[in-house]
């Protein structure tokens, strides 16, 4: 999961449905992306970036492993 962009989800008081609806995607894909299903585009990271008015970085690590990492908190 991607904890940075959740976390600021929650602490921005951001439902990812709102979000994905605002930036013209279907839900799914913003919920695929929080879930690393699917690794976000660079387009797509600025996006998500512009909307919660935070940096790339805090949101998604440089070489960040992605989906299949078996990582856990």
């Amino acid at each position: 999961m991607q904890i940075a962009l959740k976390v600021a989800l929650l602490k921005k008081g951001v439902r990812q449905n709102r979000m994905a609806v605002d930036l013209g995607w279907d839900p799914a894909k913003l919920s695929r992306i929080v879930q690393e299903i699917n690794k976000p585009s660079s387009h797509d990271k600025q996006a998500i970036a512009r909307y919660l008015q935070m940096g790339e970085a805090e949101l998604f690590a440089p070489g960040d492993a992605g989906v299949g990492t078996g990582a856990t908190l």
